[in-house]
């Protein structure tokens, strides 16, 4: 048995590697076990995790048709007529308002309106719906909301000009907002009618036949020259009205066999194939397998990034196209970004599914980058409104593991409480537990949650000025200036009167307010938003949890209390014999024992954050115990590693091959430490070392054993 000497200094690092026992059996095939990692490759292999930009961020969406009126001259999309023609009815949800991208920019410096309202309220992005040329009106509404694109390459003539929208774009950068522009790629307006004498056909199964009449499997061609297709032979016979046979641009969306052609998606008893290449609920579905189809959606919203310098996209109904699509497209996005100067663009997707595992498998087999946090949103809002328990959001905090596609950045997505298909924060929290009452209090503490755990807080417009709505879609679309709906002039409002015959403009409210306090917070405390988490208490309604600031050395504790009276709360912590500074809530300073226990009162449906007064106090890792099971909830083997004591650590998992060096498997710095091992990645019955290497923040290190481990599927 080998060990490294106590106290032996790693070259080139202040680290001391402490190290558990390792064995020297021999493994595949009689070869010897090679050495653990030492030197400056375990310096390497043992850095904690890293986040992205997007973790610092506070998003505020938009739709802005519904905003601000900047140019009334537009309202009509420049069209004479009536709603069925213009699109344009200020008095009926379903139609255009007359919001624009001049009333959303304003004048760059009134803090009222506009842009620099937004950055007075503390949010550092905007997020707005996609300002593309609409198909104005379908059926009996019209495309106020972004969601029904004809035009890739142009901006709606509702919103403004090409002109405007870089206004709008260089207005937010002057005041140091990023932009990120909801994009589409699953599908397009409805134009094309298909057979079966409705344009909202039923599915059809039919497989998909080459330009020949032979039948052939998308999925197989997807990074290969794609078989001829002709509209005849699709799975139902698509056509183009004369009038709208070059509605779309580019033009290359004019042609129906860049369709999947098949019908409508039946979300009662569609199968995945059916959710990927059915069309969502009318609209042309484009057939994303095709690489045409790609480098066309890539080259289209490519040069909007090189031509504004956009630093986002959030990618709409990312779920429906084809498994292979974000793997080819996100890369060509990127590199677009690049060329432009962005480099730290970010790409988040809304697939609806409050399943971790679910939803994680879009980030790791898909490719999608990142993906709204539905999961914490059920938790969360479930939480606040008195229905969910603290463990419920302390467990999804845990299955951020899932989620981690790079071994070396930590999961960070963007969070919310609600949006403009559910319903709004106040709504969801409401209709959880409709009688509980206190709404305010209520909601609040929904944005605390938001606000002082991971994550991009995601807050959506007019919530800040306390409207609640009455549902999702049009029913969570309000007016923020001067509305001619009549039933949203007497809606209710948080914390103050129904808006009437006024703007929001002019509402002072206590929402509004609490978000500048909670993004001033995270500006004066960067932990807040990139430290790591450890999970303290979880009990009833409560929720305890430690954020550590790795540069500063020290420790903050947030405290949740979601019911409805005052709750002494005692933890553990990382910081003994330590005073502890009240930041929000109203709390007492308080003071940690010799063994870090600290005790504090939190108010009834409300927050609590204190900060240790003391740095971290310097000590060595605890040696991690390594394990390997089956997930039980993947197709993945699960790692984990505890680590004793109650010194803060990150730990590395790294793995060995048999002619291969050791390399990262992920780096987790919140407990409980967890990577997952991919068996679809390694030969059958291939076997492999394992190694865990906890670190502390001032950089010593301790090694697990080495496990040697045959993968099996």
């Amino acid at each position: 048995m080998r060990r490294f000497a106590s106290g032996f200094l790693l070259a080139g690092a202040s680290a001391i590697v402490l190290a558990a026992g390792l064995s020297a059996a021999p493994w595949a095939g009689g070869r010897p076990r090679a050495a653990p990692p030492s030197g400056a490759l375990l310096e390497q292999l043992a850095q904690p995790p890293v986040r992205t930009s997007l973790a610092s961020q506070r998003i505020y969406f938009v739709m802005p048709d519904r905003y601000a009126n900047g140019d009334t001259t537009n309202d009509r999309g420049r069209l004479a007529g009536p709603r069925e023609a213009t699109g344009y009815d200020p008095s009926d949800p379903a139609w255009f308002h007359g919001g624009d991208l001049a009333g959303l920019t304003g004048d760059c410096a009134d803090k009222r309106r506009g842009l620099a309202r937004l950055k007075d309220l503390g949010f550092t992005a905007v997020w707005l719906t996609p300002p593309f040329r609409q198909k104005y009106v379908q059926g009996d509404s019209a495309g106020y909301h972004g969601y029904w694109i004809s035009g890739f390459d142009s901006i709606d003539p509702h919103l403004g000009t090409e002109s405007e929208f870089g206004a709008f774009v260089d207005c937010a950068h002057r005041l140091g907002l990023k932009v990120i522009v909801d994009v589409v790629v699953n599908h397009t307006a409805d134009v094309i009618r298909l057979s079966g004498g409705s344009s909202f056909a039923p599915p059809s199964s039919a497989p998909y036949r080459d330009c020949r009449g032979r039948t052939f499997n998308p999925a197989k061609y997807v990074r290969k020259t794609f078989p001829c297709l002709s509209a005849a032979r699709m799975p139902r016979r698509a056509t183009i009205p004369a009038a709208e046979a070059s509605a779309k641009s580019p033009a290359w969306l004019n042609d129906v066999t860049k369709y999947h052609d098949r019908g409508d998606i039946n979300f009662t008893s569609c199968s995945d194939t059916c959710s990927e290449q059915g069309d969502f609920f009318g609209l042309d579905d484009l057939f994303t397998e095709q690489p045409a189809v790609v480098d066309g959606l890539a080259d289209v919203y490519g040069e909007w990034i090189r031509r504004y310098r956009i630093d986002g996209f959030r990618v709409d109904t990312a779920r429906h196209v084809n498994a292979a699509f974000f793997q080819l497209w996100v890369p060509k996005v990127l590199a677009a970004a690049r060329s432009a100067g962005v480099d730290d663009f970010q790409i988040f997707g809304e697939v609806v599914n409050t399943d971790d595992a679910e939803l994680s498998a879009y980030v790791r087999n898909r490719g999608l980058p990142n993906v709204l946090d539905f999961p914490f949103q059920d938790a969360a809002a479930g939480l606040a409104a008195g229905t969910a328990i603290g463990r419920a959001v302390a467990d999804r905090l845990t299955n951020d593991d899932y989620f981690r596609s790079s071994p070396d950045i930590a999961p960070t997505p963007p969070t919310f409480l609600g949006n403009h298909d559910m319903g709004r924060a106040a709504y969801e929290i409401r209709r959880r537990n409709p009688g509980a009452g206190r709404l305010l209090e209520r909601v609040l503490l929904g944005y605390d949650l938001l606000y002082l755990m991971r994550g991009a807080p995601v807050v959506y417009y007019g919530d800040e000025v306390g409207i609640v709505g009455d549902g999702g879609d049009q029913r969570a679309r309000q007016d923020l200036f001067a509305t001619r709906v009549a039933e949203w002039k007497t809606e209710e409002r948080l914390g103050s009167p129904a808006i009437g015959d006024g703007s929001s403009f002019d509402v002072d409210s206590p929402i509004g307010a609490h978000l500048r306090l909670l993004g001033a917070l995270r500006d004066s405390h960067p932990a807040l938003a990139t430290g790591a988490t450890v999970v303290r208490r979880a009990q009833g309604r409560l929720l305890v949890v430690s954020r550590f600031d790795a540069a500063a050395r020290r420790e903050y504790v947030a405290a949740f209390n979601a019911g409805t009276s005052a709750a002494r709360v005692s933890v553990g912590t990382a910081t003994p014999s330590s005073g502890w500074t009240p930041l929000l809530g109203g709390a007492q300073q308080a003071r940690s024992g010799s063994d870090g226990t600290l005790a504090f009162d939190v108010p009834a449906l409300a927050a609590v954050l204190v900060r240790a007064d003391a740095d971290l106090p310097a000590a060595s890792p605890s040696a991690p115990a390594l394990r390997i099971v089956r997930d039980g909830v993947t197709p993945a083997w699960r790692l984990t590693a505890t680590v004793g004591g109650r010194t803060p650590v990150s730990v590395a998992f790294v793995v060995r091959r048999a002619r291969g060096s050791w390399s990262r498997l992920a780096a987790d710095d919140s407990p409980p430490y967890r990577a997952f091992l991919d068996p679809g990645r390694y030969r059958r019955k291939e076997r492999v070392q394992l190694l865990a290497i906890a670190r502390t923040l001032d950089g010593r290190v301790r090694l697990s054993r080495v496990l040697t481990f045959t993968v099996r599927r």
